[in-house]
C-alpha cells in the first residue's frame, strides 16, 4: 500500500467551503448578524450583496467568494488574504471594514457600502480636460500613498477598483491581489 499524507489546512478549508457553498443565499436570508439584501454585482470571483446589520441603518456591502469544486485553490488564498488585509487598513481611502465570515461556515467580508460608481463608467466621457486628468491622478496618488504607508501594495489598480467619496477622496477597493508587508 501507499502511505497517505495528512491533508494540509488549505485543503481542509477548501473542502469546508465546497460543502458550505451548496447553500444558496437570497434576499432576506440571515447570515450571522446580517440580513442579505439585493445582489448588486455578480462577478467571476465574488458576488456583492447589499446587507443590513441588525440594529444599524448604515449601508453595508458583503463580498462572498464564488468558488467551484476543482477550481484553482489560489482563489481561496486570494480571498483569505483580502480577509486579513482589509481589517488592517484605516482611513478615507479604503472602505471601512466591518466583519469577516469564517471559512469553515461561510466566508465573507462586510464593509461600508460606498455611494456612487467606480471610475470605469466615467471613462465614457473621454477625452477629459487635462486639468481633470491631473486632479483625478492626484487624488488617486494620495490614496495609493495612504495605503502604501499602511504596508499594502494594491496590485490590481484599474478604473473598476477606484471609487470616490462625496468629499472627494479616492477609495481603493478589491484587495484580492494585494500584498501586505507583514503577511506571507
Amino acid at each position: 500500500g501507499t502511505a497517505r499524507h495528512p491533508p494540509d489546512q488549505r485543503h481542509l478549508r477548501q473542502e469546508a467551503y465546497f460543502r458550505m457553498a451548496k447553500t444558496r443565499l437570497e434576499t432576506g436570508t440571515k447570515l450571522d448578524d446580517f440580513i442579505i439584501g439585493e445582489l448588486i454585482h455578480r462577478g467571476g470571483m465574488a458576488h456583492l450583496w447589499e446587507v443590513k446589520r441588525e440594529g444599524s441603518e448604515a449601508p453595508l456591502l458583503m463580498k462572498i467568494p464564488v468558488l467551484h469544486e476543482g477550481e484553482d485553490p489560489a482563489a481561496i488564498v486570494s480571498f483569505e488574504m483580502e480577509q486579513m488585509i482589509m481589517p488592517r487598513l484605516k482611513g478615507p481611502h479604503v472602505p471601512r471594514h466591518v466583519a469577516n465570515g469564517d471559512f469553515a461556515v461561510q466566508p465573507y467580508i462586510v464593509m461600508e457600502k460606498l455611494s456612487g460608481e467606480t471610475l470605469l463608467p466615467q471613462l465614457k466621457n473621454l477625452p477629459l480636460p487635462v486639468t481633470k486628468v491631473a486632479e483625478l491622478g492626484a487624488r488617486i496618488a494620495d490614496a495609493l500613498v495612504a495605503i502604501h504607508a499602511q504596508g499594502v501594495v494594491h496590485l490590481d489598480l484599474k478604473p473598476s477598483n477606484i471609487m470616490f467619496r462625496p468629499s472627494g477622496e479616492a477609495v481603493m477597493v478589491d484587495y484580492g491581489l494585494a500584498h501586505h508587508r507583514e503577511l506571507p
